[in-house]
């Protein structure tokens, strides 16, 4: 095929390759998502290389690697994960999620971020395989199958200064400590949850986290983790208080896709009702906190 029709073919492939190749690039260089922003309640931003200003999180809204997430006065925020791992942080939060390979027939490893701020991590899909991570400022968080809750920054040091002697007298940084709880694993463990552990490293220390309630807490960079120790429930309750902040106004759960679901779960939207004292995922569910 030679003349004017030949050179249309040529134009018109030339076109085709222009086009895919540009849509190859940009979904070469558009991060992998890694979940959806499950519930949503007040003021919660996100941006990311591609969108450098923070804008609204929407319900739905895809997560992607290297988001950087931040919530405002009253703001909280649930990332469901592609293995159905769950990601909560509370009011005045920043959260990144670093990593995350999943295969569903392997397992998962993820690694995040929390800059500061009050967090809750339930591990998803059981499987021999699945490891997770989350850094502070100041120390690294191992979680193997369960719940993990945790602060950073001043509401780890205020909880601190309610806990026990070794734990309220040390010299604490009020944007950077680190406080971690397990709240599983237990006979009653919410639904999903498996048996497990976890670890907190800082200052070349590390401390295992292997009973419920069980606590540690890095007070500074450099530090050895303090613990383990019971944290009071005094202490608990606070750092509920934290993940699960209650509304000005208006109250409701705000925009949850997951609804009545996740509200049937103890602790995980509602955060245990809203009562005083926080359900544990070692209570039976449907009973309320402390009742045989």
């Amino acid at each position: 095929m030679t003349g004017p029709n030949f050179r249309r073919t040529l134009l018109a492939l030339a076109a085709a390759t222009s086009i895919l190749g540009a849509r190859w690039a940009q979904a070469q260089s558009s991060p992998a998502q890694v979940g959806i922003a499950a519930a949503v309640v007040g003021e919660v931003k996100l941006s990311n290389a591609q969108t450098p200003k923070a804008k609204a999180v929407a319900l739905r809204q895809r997560i992607a690697l290297a988001d950087l997430i931040q919530t405002g006065k009253n703001g909280r925020l649930q990332v469901l994960l592609l293995d159905h791992s769950t990601f909560t942080i509370g009011a005045n939060a920043v959260l990144r999620i670093d990593r995350f390979v999943y295969d569903p027939a392997r397992g998962r490893t993820s690694g995040a971020t929390v800059v500061r701020g009050a967090f809750r991590f339930m591990s998803g899909q059981s499987n021999r395989g699945n490891s997770a991570a989350i850094s502070s400022p100041v120390a690294t968080i191992g979680i193997r199958g369960t719940i993990v809750e945790g602060t950073v920054g001043e509401g780890a040091r205020d909880i601190a200064k309610r806990e026990s002697k070794p734990v309220r007298d040390a010299d604490a940084d009020k944007k950077n400590a680190t406080l971690v709880v397990l709240r599983g694993p237990g006979p009653h463990t919410d639904p999903g949850a498996e048996v497990g552990s976890a670890s907190v490293t800082s200052g070349g220390v590390t401390v295992e986290l292997t009973e419920p309630m069980q606590a540690a807490f890095v007070p500074r960079a450099g530090a050895a983790p303090i613990g383990p120790f019971r944290i009071s429930p005094q202490g608990l309750t606070a750092l509920h208080d934290q993940v699960f902040p209650q509304p000005d106004s208006g109250g409701g759960l705000g925009r949850s896709l997951l609804g009545g679901v996740l509200g049937a779960l103890p602790g995980i939207i509602n955060g245990g009702g809203g009562g005083s004292t926080p359900s544990s995922p070692n209570d039976p569910p449907g009973r309320p906190p402390g009742k045989p």
